[in-house]
């Protein structure tokens, strides 16, 4: 779709979009009076409203759970409760793609029932991002759905809460697109209207996979961790003694072992890249280290049955690095 590491867009050289290599950012807070809606206000949709408000942008907001809404309001992060999806210029999706009653289960059903909302409502022309985490092939199919009735690329969130100045909203993104346009609107909705550095890839695939690859990463490390704290165990080792003694090494860094992998993202993440993984090849890490945790978790019940309370997506800990 683009030729990376050269021009980015057809028409759009280096110097005019201020250009290094992939890495687009220009500076445009407040400037733009555009109507843009946040589709999702949990943690990743609050997060958006929060830093675009922050900036000076006017944002509206729509989600399904009241709570949700008022919670926004009240904190003066968005300026109306959208009652539906009319005449808005910019759509933002940031709802959760997880099952309601099991995080760890990818479940797109929301997506598409917002999708076709968007659909019916929307005025054609409009720009859609796509921030929730999905699996492979998913933004193309809503582009299709969509007809191009809408621009539409997938920038994978990234946030990090206990350090949002350097790791919040306006770190570096990957964006991923499905024409030369929908790059094009990316282009100027994230990078000029939000100010976020910009790497592009030259389809909405790999966007896709960078999100559940790099979570699905810090997931083995978590697991590897956990295994060879079991492993520990079982020998008579103190797991921190020898984690601090292996982390001298300059290229080595054990994690940390804690309750289990928990939040919202790495396990419902790296189960998206392990159904994948089922189709492509025989055998998988990934769910290798899934089998560690359950016994991991196993353990730690049996040794402290009392504790149940899992490590949040937001707590600061080794082992969740989020969104």
């Amino acid at each position: 779709m683009i030729p990376t590491g050269s021009m980015i867009l057809v028409g759009m050289n280096l110097r005019d979009l201020k250009m290094d290599k992939h890495v687009h950012k220009t500076s445009a807070f407040g400037s733009d009076n555009s109507r843009i809606l946040i589709i999702g206000l949990g943690e990743i949709g609050y997060s958006n409203a929060e830093y675009m408000t922050k900036i000076g942008l006017s944002v509206d907001g729509y989600d399904i759970s009241d709570a949700a809404i008022k919670r926004a309001l009240k904190a003066g992060i968005i300026k109306n409760a959208a009652v539906d999806f009319k005449d808005y210029d910019y759509y933002l999706i940031c709802i959760s793609t997880h099952r309601p009653d099991n995080m760890a289960e990818p479940f797109l059903d929301g997506l598409y029932e917002i999708t076709y909302k968007i659909l019916r409502e929307s005025k054609k022309g409009s720009f859609l991002g796509i921030d929730s985490t999905i699996p492979r092939g998913t933004t193309q199919k809503i582009y299709e759905i969509l007809n191009h009735k809408l621009h539409v690329a997938h920038v994978p969130h990234r946030y990090y809460k206990p350090e949002r100045d350097t790791h919040g909203v306006n770190q570096k993104r990957v964006v991923g697109a499905c024409k030369e346009c929908c790059y094009k609107e990316a282009t100027n909705f994230y990078g000029k209207i939000l100010g976020i550095p910009l790497y592009y890839v030259k389809s909405a695939d790999v966007a896709e996979m960078t999100k559940i690859a790099e979570n699905t990463y810090r997931y083995v490390q978590i697991a590897y961790a956990e295994e060879l704290k079991l492993i520990c165990e079982n020998n008579n080792l103190n797991f921190e003694e020898l984690r601090n003694a292996i982390n001298t090494k300059w290229n080595i860094q054990i994690l940390q072992a804690m309750e289990g992998i928990g939040g919202h993202c790495l396990p419902k993440d790296s189960q998206m890249l392990l159904d994948l993984s089922k189709k492509s090849i025989g055998s998988s890490i990934i769910e290798a280290a899934k089998k560690i945790d359950v016994e991991y978790r196993t353990s730690i019940n049996q040794r402290t049955p009392q504790k149940s309370q899992k490590p949040t997506e937001f707590e600061i800990t080794t082992t969740n690095i989020v969104i």
